[in-house]
């Protein structure tokens, strides 16, 4: 079973708010919820000033994936397809999530 995690981003003049379908045996969604604010806002920060194409940033995010599952000292094979399930679910949730307009956009 799953649990729902609120999480929200500002995406191109609107807020996206939608549920992250955490494992089971997530540790802490808040630990969760506030690594993955830092690490987009890094991302932001980075793609902003070196303007770095999405497809450099889509990959620089599967060399890290790759090499924390590697590091991990689990079934690689295992968690790859875990985080391809997690992708994927997250893609869709978000596409479900509430879209607001922010400003006069």
């Amino acid at each position: 079973m799953s649990i729902k995690i609120p999480f929200s981003i500002v995406f191109e003049n609107q807020n996206i708010d939608f549920f992250f379908e955490g494992h089971s045996e997530t540790k802490d969604p808040n630990h969760l919820t506030r690594i993955t604010s830092e690490i987009l806002d890094v991302l932001d920060s980075n793609v902003k000033r070196n303007k770095i194409s999405d497809g450099d940033l889509i990959q620089a995010l599967a060399l890290v994936t790759a090499i924390r599952i590697y590091c991990s000292g689990f079934d690689s094979d295992k968690l790859r397809k875990f985080s391809d399930e997690l992708i994927g679910e997250t893609v869709s949730n978000i596409k479900k999530g509430k879209f607001t307009k922010i400003g006069k956009a």
